[in-house]
């Protein structure tokens, strides 16, 4: 005959090791990754749809997602790194990649200018494009403002 307590603690080792599972998960940052997926795919089934109470529950599961990972800013990098073991980049590669961004973004900022200023050059023979040439002007003074903003924040921080 079988100890009915031997049974009670198999299943309660059971139970842990389910939930040893489900807090590596957490910890792995396999969670976060899975959960920024179904969020972009909210977001992107929202615009399809043009619904707005598909969007609502991304925005929201953002706005989670944000605060979670506000908490856990002292272990992002190990949440996201992976392997430990395996090197995935070095210095010359993340100057590389600052460079491309860096050249990225003033391309895209020079191509936003030409645009604006195209589109409100030929405003007198179409008059309905004008607002957009104009809101094109603001969102490159907003690029402007961000870029120069986290300039200044990481010459202060290195």
């Amino acid at each position: 005959m079988e100890n009915p307590d031997s049974d009670i603690k198999g299943e309660i080792m059971k139970k842990s090791g389910a939930v040893m599972k489900i807090l590596s998960i957490f910890e792995s940052g396999l969670f976060i990754k899975i959960l920024s997926v179904f969020i972009t795919g909210l977001w992107i089934a929202g615009i399809i749809l043009a619904n707005i109470y598909v969007i609502l529950p991304a925005l929201i599961l953002l706005c989670a997602e944000v605060i979670v990972l506000y908490i856990n800013k002292d272990n992002l990098e190990e949440i996201f790194r992976g392997d430990s073991s395996v090197i995935v980049e070095d210095e010359r590669t993340q100057l590389i990649n600052e460079k491309a961004a860096t050249m990225t973004l003033g391309v895209l900022i020079a191509s936003i200018i030409y645009a604006g200023i195209i589109i409100v050059a030929l405003r007198n023979n179409y008059p309905q494009f004008t607002e957009i040439g104009y809101t094109l002007f603001v969102i490159a003074f907003f690029c402007f403002i961000l870029y120069f903003s986290s300039r200044a924040y990481y010459t202060r921080k290195y």
